[in-house]
């Protein structure tokens, strides 16, 4: 925990004074996903101790009591706000539906994590939150940590959009831009070894995933689709790059499950080229996977996690590549119609027609399409 005494000379505490969120009693402890070994609640950045010192790379998950009802089965309840409402679900085709994220304050499904890791900081003392981002995770932490009294850094690349640049600026977020991903992760890195300052995407290479309290969050997605969609929901598919998002969304569905019995949908995650879909095949999860992303860089990367594999394997799912010019192609599709998703998000369009030509997905299942941002910041 960081200290939250101010010293001569410091700034005073931005949290001073601010209501701090309560963490959840049902809360027993974080759990390894690899190894299932169980730790302490507590900020681990470079994951699990126990595989992080043997070699592995992976992330915690936390681990309720099994009584606990679902309310209670999130870090701190009540975070996200429920008075903001669900996100839309869209009836889109026979027994397809869309989950709109891009409705949320910044644009993107990343403010769930946002505001569970800015609760969490608060709550603990720190001062500030730093983490590596492509653009949406990096403009929801910035909004939320300064909705929190927190300072916010921000690692990302020389390439980020001039409009996204100075929505950064806007938010009060210190800005680092960094031409290669190592000195960017060193940044982070850095920043990990201050005690003032919650660092929440990973420090180690390759990554495990980011701060899983925050991947907490977005269990809600999990426990709206079932609140809004009238049957059992047979697939899910989420664009992924290292998996945050399509854990979240299984861990609340097996939440689900085991209070209600409700049926686990299978997980699709959508990536621009090979990468847990070489791991399916039998590629190492820690190996260094090349491919030219082009223009989806919320889904860009070299690696996957064992997060990512974990989620599709333990639904049944399946990793369907959608390179950047079939997105393009969606894309300009789906702007013709007046919709407003970035790049990234429209893959899960084109990964349904991949999955149905397969077979994989049937007309009559019952489909959830997770679209995760809008255009509007450059992305």
């Amino acid at each position: 925990m960081a200290p939250t005494t101010a010293h001569p000379g410091q700034a005073p505490d931005r949290n001073a004074g601010r209501p701090k969120a309560e963490r959840s009693p049902a809360l027993l402890d974080l759990e390894c996903i690899q190894c299932g070994a169980r730790h302490p609640v507590a900020d681990l950045p470079r994951g699990c101790p126990v595989c992080d010192a043997a070699g592995r790379n992976s992330n915690m998950f936390c681990r309720y009591a099994d009584e606990a009802p679902l309310a209670e089965r999130v870090p701190y309840p009540g975070i996200p706000d429920p008075d903001q409402g669900p996100t839309p679900l869209l009836p889109w085709e026979p027994n397809v539906y869309v989950k709109n994220e891009a409705v949320l304050r910044t644009g993107s499904h990343k403010d769930r994590f946002a505001a569970v890791v800015a609760a969490h900081a608060q709550a603990a003392g720190y001062r500030a939150v730093a983490l590596g981002s492509s653009g949406n995770a990096g403009l929801a932490m910035a909004a939320y940590a300064a909705e929190a009294g927190l300072r916010c850094t921000v690692a990302a690349f020389e390439w980020l959009p001039e409009t996204t640049r100075r929505f950064f600026t806007d938010l009060g977020a210190d800005l680092r831009t960094f031409d290669d991903d190592r000195d960017r992760l060193r940044c982070i890195r850095d920043l990990a070894d201050d005690p003032e300052t919650l660092t929440v995407s990973n420090i180690t290479d390759p990554v495990v995933g980011s701060h899983p309290l925050g991947i907490e969050g977005y269990k809600h997605i999990a426990w709206e689709i079932a609140d809004q969609v009238p049957e059992d929901v047979d697939h899910v598919v989420v664009p992924s790059s290292r998996g945050d998002l399509a854990w979240g969304i299984c861990l609340g569905f097996w939440d689900l499950h085991q209070v209600t019995g409700r049926p686990v949908p299978k997980l699709h995650l959508v990536e621009p080229f090979p990468r847990l879909s070489a791991v399916l095949d039998g590629a190492a999860v820690t190996d260094r996977f090349p491919g030219d992303h082009g223009r989806l860089s919320s889904i860009a990367g070299s690696s996957t996690t064992v997060q990512a594999h974990r989620a599709v394997t333990l639904t049944g799912g399946t990793a369907t590549v959608v390179p950047d010019d079939t997105a393009d192609t969606y894309y300009r599709l789906l702007c013709r119609r007046g919709h407003v998703w970035e790049r990234s998000s429209v893959t899960v369009f084109a990964a349904l027609a991949s999955l149905r030509e397969k077979g994989v997905v049937r007309d009559d299942s019952v489909t959830v399409l997770v679209a995760t941002s809008h255009f509007f910041k450059g992305l």
